[in-house]
């Protein structure tokens, strides 16, 4: 008899790594790094045009 590969019901299979950088953390940074480039840049357009 086969046993059900589907994990039981409650539990969330788990995740693999991201596509890159390879950790979660890693991909966590970038984001936050890329949201603080666009903050400073915006910041400077609205200045430099104010």
């Amino acid at each position: 008899m086969k046993s059900d590969p589907r994990p039981p019901v409650g539990e969330e299979p788990a995740e693999g790594p991201p596509p890159f950088l390879k950790t979660w953390p890693r991909l966590y940074a970038l984001v936050l790094g890329e949201l603080a480039l666009c903050i400073v840049l915006f910041y400077i357009f609205t200045r430099a045009f104010a």
